[in-house]
């Protein structure tokens, strides 16, 4: 009779739990019915339990739609849509690698640097600090470093020789004529007295059965420059030879490359210099960076590698 009245006992509080448990949940789906304006509609309620253990309510969906509504109506307001700011987006940053916004379109060529030098890239851009001189006309080009700038009296004199390139001959007589040994480019750091430069001078060959070839080897070559042309005796000036080289190019072009020093009771400088011949046109280049021997431990490598990308190919006619 214990057990059994224990039994009963607990069935009937179990029967008075489940009722109340009943009646108190009824009670809250009537106060939120009419809450809702008495629409016997269901609520939308996440996975998640309406209340967490640490007492936070789930936000609802309807509670969600709720606060995205806002921004899609503030995007309206603004005469805007996803899609133009996505256009917007897409334009400025074209611009920024157009304009190489902080850096950034160096940046990203200086990843592939063979293709951007392949495509002539450098030319507009910086790529691992340097950047391309290209004259068309003449047919050379070189790399310079980046922090050179072009001289600006040398760029002037050309625009003038071509704007006289359209007189009548007869006018073009009675005009200054380049002066021999003239520069077609040149190239400088800022604010300095001009000892630090490289250049570029193209000399047309009056002979045409002349060989840059036969004042002999690389060696040959540039003892007979240092003796006969850039240190006679008698002038003042002492020479130094450090290295000479030959190197084979496209279309059979030889380069010479020599690097040697000149000083004089005033300066005394070192220099990388670069001699080539156009077998089409007999035209002969010389490449020249110079600069003060103190300053040879920081710009010795950069001239070798500005003189290595020397290159001469076949000129193209100017076009106006």
């Amino acid at each position: 009779m214990i057990q059994t009245t224990s039994f009963s006992s607990s069935w009937s509080s179990l029967r008075c739990c489940n009722c109340c448990f009943h009646h108190h949940h009824h009670h809250r789906w009537t106060e939120k019915k009419k809450a809702r304006g008495g629409r016997n509609t269901p609520l939308v309620r996440s996975r998640a339990k309406e209340d967490d253990d640490d007492g936070e309510t789930t936000p609802s969906r309807e509670e969600e739609t709720r606060t995205t509504a806002p921004v899609v109506v503030s995007l309206a307001k603004l005469n805007t849509s996803p899609r133009r700011i996505a256009i917007a987006m897409t334009s400025t940053t074209a611009l920024a690698f157009g304009a190489n916004f902080l850096g950034v379109t160096s940046l990203a060529l200086r990843a592939n640097e063979p293709l951007a030098r392949k495509l002539k890239l450098d030319a507009v851009y910086e790529v691992s600090g340097y950047r391309r001189d290209r004259n068309e006309e003449k047919g050379y080009e070189f790399l310079f470093p980046n922090e050179y700038l072009a001289d600006q009296t040398i760029a002037r004199r050309n625009a003038m020789r071509k704007a006289q390139s359209l007189d009548l001959p007869s006018l073009r007589e009675t005009k200054g004529q380049k002066n021999v040994g003239e520069p077609e480019s040149a190239f400088g750091p800022m604010g300095t007295n001009g000892e630090e430069n490289m250049s570029v001078i193209v000399q047309t060959s009056t002979n045409k059965g002349f060989d840059l070839g036969q004042f002999g080897d690389a060696e040959e070559q540039a003892s007979w420059l240092l003796e006969n042309a850039l240190a006679r005796p008698g002038s003042g000036k002492e020479a130094k030879l450090f290295s000479a080289s030959e190197t084979i190019g496209e279309n059979g072009i030889k380069y010479y490359q020599f690097e040697y020093t000149i000083k004089t009771a005033n300066w005394y400088r070192r220099n990388v210099a670069v001699f080539a011949q156009n077998k089409n046109t007999g035209d002969v280049y010389t490449f020249v960076a110079q600069c003060p021997v103190e300053r040879w431990d920081g710009m010795g490598e950069k001239f070798r590698k500005s003189a290595n990308s020397f290159r001469v190919f076949t000129p193209k006619p100017p076009s106006f």
